[in-house]
């Protein structure tokens, strides 16, 4: 389904990735965790070609591209199987949550105003928000405006959908909401790659869960085998930190 070969990104003389292999099922949903720094938001970025890998090859339902040799062309094929939900929403200020969500799918996709309209109103009403189709994000609270931008992704119908750390930005109160939304996605079996710092979220959701540090994948596996018993010291010594201090419980 996905798969990253040797994939490395510099940002002037600061190695971000070095040299990242990765391969993700149909159907998967993997929590990619770390401290941060550790180059998991620059990883789902090149996924998409949103930062372009100085080297590597990023695969995504048997469309590769190169980057030593990308073609444009292929690179939009390739952004096509995908779609992103932000740390901060990304909404259009001057568009309701309907017309946030019709966006891509008129512009881009190409859809018949009808049909597109269709598909809006179902992944609002996926996301709990029917009663605010009609609502601006400034009318919006932060968790409502993430649910718009997961229903945006999903009226796309991609492969995959990547999500940057999807609750970093919001107030305490309102993580619990989004975090639900995300596990009703989760259960239509769409193939998911998550940045998160919430770990029972991800112990709870996840199939998979791949830690990182300084660029590179230190270890992967089934979450009871990463949270329960890791092999890598270093993983071990980021958990152990981690449940010191958090105890967030959806």
């Amino acid at each position: 389904m996905i798969e990253l070969e040797d994939i490395h990104k510099s940002f002037g003389g600061n190695e971000v990735l070095k040299g990242v292999d990765l391969k993700v099922e149909k159907g998967d949903i993997v929590a990619l965790i770390g401290s941060s720094g550790a180059g998991k938001t620059t990883l789902i970025r090149c996924m998409n070609y949103l930062e372009k890998p100085d080297s590597g090859v990023v695969s995504i339902g048997g469309l590769s591209v190169d980057s030593s040799h990308k073609r444009q062309k292929d690179v939009n094929r390739l952004r096509r199987k995908t779609a992103m939900v932000f740390q901060h929403y990304n909404l259009f200020k001057n568009k309701t949550a309907l017309e946030n969500v019709l966006e891509g799918l008129i512009t881009v996709q190409k859809l018949p105003e009808e049909e597109a309209i269709k598909i809006a109103r179902e992944e609002i009403e996926k996301v709990g928000l029917s009663d605010k189709i009609n609502s601006y994000p400034s009318q919006l609270s932060g968790g409502q405006q993430q649910r718009v931008g997961i229903a945006r992704a999903l009226a796309l119908k991609p492969d995959v959908i990547l999500f940057d750390e999807p609750t970093s930005a919001l107030d305490p109160e309102l993580v619990g909401e989004v975090l639900s939304a995300i596990k009703n996605v989760a259960k239509t079996g769409i193939t998911m790659i998550i940045v998160t710092h919430e770990m029972s979220f991800a112990k709870e959701v996840a199939n998979k869960v791949v830690f990182m540090d300084d660029g590179r994948i230190i270890e992967q596996g089934l979450p009871s085998e990463i949270f329960t018993h890791p092999k890598e010291q270093r993983t071990k010594q980021f958990i152990d930190k981690i449940y010191q201090n958090f105890t967030y419980i959806i």
